[in-house]
C-alpha cells in the first residue's frame, strides 16, 4: 500500500498543470499582455523582414567588358565605348552631336612596350555614329592584331557651336 502512494505522489508532482481557477485576475491580466506583446513582436518581426525583402532586388553583375557611359549634361552629347565581342576592337557610338562643330577620338595603347593608338572624327552632319577602333592593323583584308595590351585610353574632344571644347578621357580595363 505504501508503494502505490508513493507512485501516486511521483505522478502528481510530475504533471505540473495551471488551472485558470488557481490565479487572480490580476495575474490573468498579466499573462495576456505578455502574450498579446509576444504575439505583436512576432507578427511585427515577419512583416518586416518581409518589406525588407522586397526592397532588395536582383542587380546585374557589372559587365567589365563594357566602358563606363558618359554623358555631358549641359551638351547632351553621349559617348559609349565598348569592347568588341572577340575584344580585338573598341566599338565607340556617338550620339546627340547636333550641338558641336566637330568630334576627335584618339585612341592610345602600349603592345609589348611600344605605344600605338588609332584616331579620327566624326561630322555633326552624320548625327548618330558608329566607330570600331582595331588593335592592330589591316592591310589588303589581312589583319594583324596587337598582343600585350596596356595603359588603354580614349580621348575625345568636341567643338561646341558656343565656341566652348569640351574634352572627355576614359581610362580603358583591360
Amino acid at each position: 500500500m505504501n508503494k502505490i502512494i508513493i507512485l501516486r505522489a511521483i505522478r502528481q508532482s510530475s504533471t505540473l498543470r495551471l488551472r485558470p481557477e488557481g490565479l487572480t485576475e490580476e495575474s490573468r491580466s498579466f499573462i495576456r499582455k505578455i502574450l498579446t506583446t509576444a504575439f505583436l513582436l512576432i507578427l511585427f518581426s515577419l512583416y518586416v523582414e518581409s518589406v525588407y525583402a522586397l526592397k532588395i532586388l536582383p542587380q546585374s553583375k557589372s559587365n567589365s567588358k563594357t566602358a563606363v557611359v558618359k554623358k555631358s549634361q549641359a551638351t547632351g552629347i553621349s559617348i559609349v565605348p565598348k569592347f568588341r565581342r572577340d575584344r580585338k576592337a573598341l566599338l565607340v557610338y556617338f550620339s546627340n552631336l547636333q550641338n558641336t562643330e566637330s568630334v576627335s577620338y584618339m585612341l592610345i595603347y602600349k603592345t609589348n612596350g611600344q605605344q600605338e593608338g588609332a584616331g579620327g572624327s566624326v561630322k555633326p552632319s552624320e548625327g548618330n555614329a558608329n566607330r570600331e577602333l582595331l588593335f592592330g592593323t589591316c592591310s589588303k583584308n589581312v589583319c594583324r592584331y596587337h598582343t600585350n595590351l596596356s595603359n588603354m585610353s580614349l580621348e575625345v574632344t568636341a567643338k561646341l557651336k558656343s565656341g566652348k571644347t569640351l574634352l572627355k578621357r576614359y581610362k580603358i580595363r583591360i
